[in-house]
């Protein structure tokens, strides 16, 4: 019955692609943004979502760049997003991993996962007034079966100069590190854009890779001179109570912070003809209590990252280059004394370097992505146990792999829709430290590897 409902479906998808891929093309821009300054959403974007360098500049000064004379937009500057996907792992996962709800479809293998929808979202973007604008984002999430505030940033901007030099000045509310950034080599904007929801990841990550993301919300400032040296900073606490709490709306909060988490950006930037190259650091340092934990002793985690993006771009060809390296040094005091970590220290390297291509014809943008991914650090048998699917067999949370992606986009089909779809395959060498019977349950690195189909649907 399922596999008749994936045929089904995928037939559909097919059909509604092939309908879009004949539109004619359209010269209103859309969705918020593009409605919002009258420009094509090409404009500020590659792929989307990755940024050009008028995108980047118009995050930068605040969302608030509009065709209107007005200080305020009407209507409001509202968007929305379905993400409808299907993912394929090569070996079934162990049974009822995966929760079965009106939105995420499992077969009885439990390797082959419909999300309809996998996310449903509706933002606010653009100008609220003046040189004040917004980034605010609210998520059904199919696969928790949850709504939450998603990704929110709320900045004011302004320019002057300094030493006869434009100055970007502004001010950011937001609830990710990472967020305020306008390059797509850091991790709350970098490649891969979207994943299954369902597949196995592995055990380990830094702290600035997504895992404080909606678990903190704070106040950050930010400086941008002469289109070359930009220079930022952030203190964030937790989103389970006090006045950052709006931040975290819908999200449980298991990262409890103790106290202000301060975070870091300094980048220098070049552009010259068609070709763009920034070189960049970041970092933090946080003190989080153990899991369970809302007082007492610590643990404290430092995160120091390197990044690089080069673009070319010229009128039907784009490609851009991203790399980040991220170092992490974990201080494990209270969760050592607790027996939750065989050792009181240790580090994650994170190394991740993806390359893009994108060819823009009369009937939509086409595109490849290919990405090389390794996390290598300490072992220790407490902190990364043997466990089915999700384990470490040795105590190691080294793994690596490759990711290669498929795109189609077709922006502005009609005033009120554009369309992206995403064909990727991960495939993974190591994982949780082996090869071969990584988790100690006998599954392998390859058992992970995962077929992913997503469709955007941007309105």
């Amino acid at each position: 019955m399922l596999w008749k409902m994936l045929r089904t479906t995928w037939i559909g998808w097919v059909l509604i692609g092939g309908w879009m891929l004949f539109l004619p093309p359209n010269t209103h821009a859309l969705p918020s943004f593009a409605r919002q300054t009258g420009m094509s959403c090409t404009t500020c974007h590659t792929m989307w979502p990755e940024l050009t360098p008028f995108g980047r500049f118009f995050k930068l000064t605040g969302y608030s760049i509009s065709k209107s004379t007005k200080p305020y937009e009407f209507p409001p500057p509202l968007a929305g997003l379905v993400q409808l996907s299907f993912t394929h792992l090569k070996k079934d996962l162990p049974r009822k991993s995966i929760e079965d709800n009106w939105a995420t479809h499992v077969t009885s293998t439990d390797n082959n996962v419909l999300s309809l929808p996998q996310e449903m979202s509706l933002y606010y973007g653009g100008r609220i007034y003046r040189h004040l604008g917004a980034f605010v984002q609210g998520t059904f999430d199919g696969a928790e079966n949850d709504v939450m505030l998603d990704m929110t940033d709320i900045r004011y901007a302004n320019t002057t100069t300094l030493w006869n030099k434009q100055l970007i000045y502004g001010v950011t509310v937001n609830n990710s590190p990472t967020l305020q950034d306008v390059w797509n080599s850091t991790p709350a904007f970098g490649f891969p854009y979207a994943a299954s929801p369902i597949a196995p990841t592995p055990a380990a990550s830094t702290i600035i890779d997504g895992t404080l993301d909606q678990q903190v919300g704070g106040m950050g400032a930010y400086v941008f001179w002469n289109n070359m040296i930009y220079a930022g900073g952030a203190l964030y606490r937790t989103t389970d109570h006090g006045i950052t709490k709006i931040l975290g709306a819908g999200t449980t909060v298991d990262m409890e912070t103790d106290g202000i988490v301060p975070y870091w950006r300094l980048v220098l930037q070049r552009q010259w003809r068609k070709h763009y190259l920034s070189l960049g650091t970041f970092g933090l340092t946080a003190d989080i209590y153990p899991e369970g934990m809302h007082h007492g002793p610590t643990d404290r985690f430092t995160d120091i990252g390197l990044d690089t993006q080069y673009q070319y771009i010229v009128k039907s060809h784009i490609f851009t280059l991203h790399s980040t390296w991220i170092h992490e040094y974990q201080d494990w005091n209270a969760s050592f004394d607790l027996g939750n970590t065989a050792k009181k220290s240790g580090h994650l390297n994170t190394f991740k370097i993806h390359g893009h291509y994108t060819y823009r014809s009369p009937i939509g943008d086409f595109g490849g992505s290919a990405g090389f991914f390794s996390t290598t650090g300490n072992k220790d048998i407490l902190l990364y146990a043997p466990g089915p699917a999700d384990g470490s067999r040795t105590g190691s949370p080294n793994s690596n792999g490759l990711i290669f992606e498929l795109d189609y986009q077709r922006l502005e089909i009609t005033n009120f829709l554009s369309l992206k779809c995403s064909l990727q395959y991960t495939l993974y060498n190591k994982f949780n430290g082996s090869h071969s019977n990584y988790d100690g349950f006998g599954r392998d690195a390859s058992d992970n590897n995962t077929l992913y189909f997503l469709l955007w649907f941007m309105f």
